[in-house]
């Protein structure tokens, strides 16, 4: 709202010039900025976040409770992911200002079935069964093949019966074993069939699997976890968790950077 104000400075004086003051009034144009804001917020879609999927457990009741958390020594995997040490020292290395993750991993019991620890608590490093692994993913030489390195090929080994069953399904699927491939509704329908067969191989309790446990020290990136989580996946591990890493854990990853200096 503008308000005139008129003002004459020369009153009395014949033939005097009238001067006005304009005053605006913005009051109403805050309650349209409001309502205009209110609007847009209101019809705007929002950017979803994006999320890592992770496959929970299930809420069905078990049998014997304390045993939930446990398993076999010859299936349980342990990989630690751990950052890169600078040579003799415990000091973080990095590349332009990045943590160059390292993985370890050992099968069974830590320090094997010996133990890692002698008479009197000294460390026993010849029952040491930490091992390194160099790469997360494949090697694709020039002719363009795939060939699995690395802690992919580790888990792969240990998950080749249930991959050569998913394998089985996966040529079924492509050769319209699940129903034909024509259509978005039929390749929807056909994809849902191959996704409860590949459920059902990943439960079956008859094939050989492993239980991975993945720990992670304090140095380490938390992008090597996620790249981690993605290799459960990507190799149909159906157990696996994350966990804490344990005083035995700790022991064995430095015992063996000091044993390997270097390397």
């Amino acid at each position: 709202m503008a308000e005139v104000q008129e003002k004459s400075g020369n009153e009395g004086k014949k033939g005097g010039q009238k001067k006005m003051h304009i005053r605006v009034d913005f009051t109403p144009m805050v309650d349209m900025n409001m309502l205009l804001i209110t609007f847009f917020m209101l019809c705007t879609t929002m950017i979803k976040s994006q999320t890592l999927t992770i496959a929970l457990p299930s809420n069905e009741k078990v049998q014997n409770e304390e045993n939930m958390s446990q398993a076999s020594a010859d299936d349980a995997v342990t990989i630690i992911v751990d950052a890169k040490r600078k040579p003799g020292t415990n000091i973080v290395d990095s590349v332009n200002g990045n943590v160059v993750n390292e993985i370890y991993y050992y099968f069974g019991k830590p320090g094997t079935d010996a133990g890692m620890f002698g008479p009197g608590g000294e460390i026993l490093s010849a029952n040491n069964n930490l091992q390194k692994s160099e790469l997360l993913s494949d090697e694709v030489n020039e002719v363009g093949d795939r060939t699995s390195r690395g802690i992919r090929k580790i888990i792969q080994e240990r998950n080749k019966d249930v991959l050569a069953e998913i394998k089985k399904i996966k040529e079924q699927y492509a050769n319209g074993g699940f129903g034909p491939l024509e259509t978005k509704a039929e390749r929807e329908e056909a994809q849902a069939k191959y996704d409860e067969a590949a459920s059902a191989i990943r439960k079956n309790e008859n094939l050989k699997k492993p239980v991975i446990i993945i720990k992670s020290t304090p140095q380490a990136s938390f992008g090597s976890l996620v790249e981690l989580l993605d290799e459960m996946q990507i190799n149909s591990i159906s157990k696996y968790q994350i966990d804490n890493m344990t005083r035995v854990d700790s022991v064995m990853l430095l015992d063996y950077l000091s044993t390997h200096q270097g390397s």
